[in-house]
């Protein structure tokens, strides 16, 4: 049926828009009426008034089919459109802005140019519409499917992409910071060099992203899947990581510094090289599944994932004999300086104008890693100062030649008497060995003196190779403590196969973790005490004899040199320790020496 505006109506309208009084609800009534009539009604009457340029602000129309409709060059600001079907619709120059456009299907359109500035375009549809150049700053456009879009020509700022789907997207070197992407699909989305910093990606789907110099600093992350992504070099400085899935990441070279990742799934993660300065670790989820849960003290992580930390200094010349004899003193000095501390002299090279000497910060004791680094610098760039006095001081330099000679035999026992009398009561990072013979309890008591000191014999030479400490030995069983790692497992291994070799059988569990060294009223003698020591022993009675358990820690901490392998198992406690229950099935893993010659 052929539409026919009445003259009067059409002589009213004329008027009201030339004269610019657009704004008056009369004409915009009007203007609505012949809309509700649809697309064929509109387009016939814009044929028919070219002069004619509607200003519809503020217009509210819903459930409306207007599929086709021309509304190029027209203004709908701060409109209420909703539930509307604009399939094919020309939407050329329209200025949206400000506009509520929610549920409204856009298939088809063309927005080319369109001004949707600040505009809500929440669950709309627009598949194979044309957006190109449009303005969509500070637009929220959640709940909508991007697939077969460009992003990239768009101005994305102060935008919203809530449970949007922006799958396979190539959003490379793009500004999005602060952008919401809450529960964004970003699945195999380009990502390189994208700026995320103060964006919300709360549990976004990153999966198969493709990152390289992505900024993800003070972005939050909660929740989000990053499991097996090369997350190498990434910055996500001050981001909240809490409750996210990394297991598998690689985060090599990343800066995680001041973030949280409280309750982050972290097995099997690359960290070489990674920035952890103040980092926030409540807890974490190890093993395959992510349910081993290992609760951290405040800075507990920090100085227990850190990289280690250099301390150099440079010295104008090169170094005398006896300035190389006085650096043990000065090692001595910085870590009197605060307890708990423990230094390594890394290297002494002779450089240009120099030499220069670099110490590596093996343990942090209880104190922030970063601040040590700090504080540990200043310090010993002040002993430097006074070292560099000695060189032109000729009496004193005979004077030390001659005290150095003597040092051990004058002031090592009481030096050692010291060290004992100052451990006490104190914290350390040690990893504890715990092992115990089968079949103790059956032997007779002929041969029970015989096999015991055999069993005692053939252990302690393998001990002292690997500088065992604080070793306690009560029938046949035997707890030691290493500061490395790697030591612990050689020496159990080694036990393990010079014991299997005579005949014994023998169950040996590994734990890494912060020990008391207190003082044993009864024996007078240290003793130890820590959950490691516990997890140890109970490593210790859940093995088969000849097998070797060891923790996710102890794992991490000797994986990467080549010496052993992990194979993953699962044990049922037979006692309570902490948080888990007897009976509860724990990950670990039966440790093997592939180079038992090899010196670590």
């Amino acid at each position: 049926m052929a539409f026919c505006m009445p003259q009067n109506m059409n002589r009213v309208m004329q008027h009201t828009l030339s004269t610019g009084n657009t704004k008056t609800m009369d004409s915009l009534s009007e203007l609505t009426k012949i809309i509700t009539q649809g697309a064929l009604v509109w387009n016939k009457w814009r044929r028919a008034n070219p002069s004619i340029t509607p200003v519809l602000d503020g217009i509210e129309l819903t459930n409306l089919v207007l599929d086709g409709i021309d509304f190029s060059g027209l203004s709908f600001n701060n409109a209420h459109i909703t539930q509307c079907s604009f399939k094919n619709a020309r939407l050329i120059s329209t200025s949206f802005r400000g506009a509520t456009l929610i549920k409204n299907d856009f298939s088809n359109a063309k927005l080319i140019a369109a001004n949707l500035q600040e505009t809500n375009l929440t669950d709309c549809v627009i598949q194979g519409a044309s957006i190109f150049t449009a303005n969509t700053r500070g637009a929220c456009m959640q709940k909508m499917d991007f697939r077969g879009h460009d992003l990239g020509g768009l101005n994305l700022q102060g935008c919203s992409f809530a449970r949007s789907n922006l799958e396979g997207q190539v959003l490379a070197k793009l500004d999005l910071s602060g952008l919401d992407l809450e529960d964004a699909n970003l699945t195999g989305a380009d990502l390189s060099y994208t700026n995320f910093s103060g964006a919300n990606l709360r549990r976004a789907d990153l999966r198969d992203a493709k990152f390289c110099s992505t900024n993800f600093k003070n972005a939050e992350l909660n929740g989000v899947d990053l499991r097996k992504a090369d997350l190498s070099g990434l910055e996500f400085d001050g981001a909240d990581l809490t409750g996210c899935d990394l297991r598998e990441a690689k985060l090599v070279g990343a800066s995680l510094e001041k973030a949280n990742i409280t309750g982050t799934k972290l097995w099997k993660i690359e960290m070489k090289g990674w920035k952890i300065a103040h980092i926030r670790c409540d807890f974490a989820l190890w093993g395959s599944t992510g349910k081993s849960k290992t609760t951290y003290r405040r800075h507990e992580f920090e100085r227990l994932y850190t990289q280690a930390a250099t301390i150099e200094l440079k010295y104008p010349h090169r170094l005398s004999s006896q300035e190389i004899a006085t650096i043990p003193i000065l090692i001595e000095h910085l870590q009197a300086t605060h307890w708990g501390v423990i230094l390594r002299l890394k290297t002494i090279v002779e450089v240009a104008g120099g030499t220069l000497v670099a110490f590596n910060i093996e343990e942090y004791g209880q104190l922030n890693p970063t601040k040590l680094k700090e504080e540990l610098q200043k310090e010993a760039e002040r002993i430097l100062s006074a070292h560099l006095v000695l060189r032109t001081n000729t009496k004193m330099l005979i004077e030390l030649k001659e005290e150095i000679a003597q040092i051990k035999e004058r002031f090592w026992p009481r030096l050692l008497e010291l060290a004992a009398e100052h451990e006490r009561e104190q914290i350390r990072m040690l990893t504890v060995v715990f092992m115990d013979l089968k079949g103790f309890s059956s032997w007779g008591q002929d041969e029970l003196s015989d096999k015991l000191a055999l069993f005692r014999g053939l252990i302690k030479p393998i001990l002292k190779k690997w500088q065992a400490g604080y070793p306690n030995m009560e029938g046949d069983s035997l707890r030691v403590t290493f500061r490395n790692a790697s030591a612990a497992l050689a020496c159990a291994c080694m036990i393990q196969g010079v014991l299997t070799a005579a005949g014994f059988e023998v169950r040996v569990g590994v734990e890494l973790g912060e020990i008391a060294v207190v003082h044993n009223e009864v024996t007078e003698l240290s003793d130890l005490e820590g959950i490691a020591v516990s997890m140890a022993a109970r490593l210790e009675a859940a093995a088969e004899p000849g097998q070797v358990l060891a923790s996710d820690r102890v794992k991490h901490y000797s994986e990467h040199r080549d010496l052993f392998s992990f194979e993953p198992v699962k044990v049922k406690l037979k006692k309570s320790i902490g948080d888990i229950k007897q009976g509860q099935v724990v990950e670990c893993y039966s440790v093997k020496m592939l180079n038992p010659l090899q010196e670590i």
